[in-house]
């Protein structure tokens, strides 16, 4: 999970706007009763201390990231929480036998894999038959700014999508990993995320320094980045700013 473009702040900031996306996620988990749960691509831990709080004390929720920075705070925030655990680890291998994992949760990570098909393999290796696994992720072809500029926010999205993030189509690709990987019952939910000011844009896309970014490798003209990030914030100080883009979930079972 190299080249990441986050850190701790980006994290906190986009769960306190998902969170009724989280909290959904959460319920397909919520009838196990016994074994482990891993949250793959945990950051800093707080996805895995509300699974601990639904499953219960019989149900260990084990948190993997690759980030030692963020498992401390994670390991800082759970000093309270009985049954979770931490392990600094990539997406894989990861560190279990087969088939001994009783449901796997993984946020926002695939689009950042290189190996997106070894990394589904491999969690289907470790999850025991007929349990779940619930994948979220952003669409970002779905990224939508409304000004004029549709020719200039092309481009933009062809950078997140071709050149910042590894994998900017995983969300399009979800079921055939899944279906590549023999998985059942796949269910896919999209979930539109909308604002209606540019801050908060910023915290959850960073798109001023993604339009920065664009035009310092050459993907856009600067005039034209400038004329875009101009009209973005005219659009948000006449308090007609809109933004959308598309989160998805996929759930199955082994």
């Amino acid at each position: 999970m190299a080249n990441k473009h986050y850190d701790i702040n980006y994290l906190q900031n986009s769960r306190r706007l998902l969170l009724n996306l989280k909290e959904h996620s959460y319920t397909f988990f919520q009838k196990i009763n016994s074994g482990t749960i891993i949250d793959l691509g945990c950051g800093a831990g707080n996805d895995v201390i509300e699974l601990a709080k639904i499953t219960g004390k019989d149900v260990k929720v084990i948190g993997i990231d690759h980030d030692p920075v963020m498992l401390q705070q994670a390991k800082e925030q759970s000093k309270e929480v009985s049954n979770v655990d931490f392990i600094l680890s990539e997406a894989y291998p990861l560190p279990f036998g087969d088939e001994t994992i009783s449901g796997l949760r993984t946020e926002r990570v695939i689009q950042h894999l290189t190996n997106p098909e070894q990394v589904i393999g491999e969690v289907s290796r470790i999850l025991k038959k007929d349990c779940p696994l619930v994948i979220i992720e952003t669409d970002w072809s779905s990224l939508s700014f409304y000004t004029k500029f549709v020719d200039v926010q092309k481009k933009v999205n062809a950078y997140y999508t071709d050149v910042k993030i590894n994998n900017g189509f995983a969300a399009a690709k979800l079921v055939s990993y899944l279906q590549q990987n023999n998985f059942r019952n796949i269910q896919f939910e999209i979930h539109p995320f909308v604002t209606d000011n540019l801050k908060t844009a910023n915290e959850l896309f960073k798109i001023e320094q993604m339009i920065t970014e664009a035009a310092e490798k050459g993907h856009i003209r600067e005039e034209d980045g400038r004329a875009f990030t101009d009209a973005l914030q005219k659009a948000d100080d006449g308090h007609y700013f809109a933004c959308s883009v598309n989160l998805v979930i996929a759930s199955c079972i082994k």
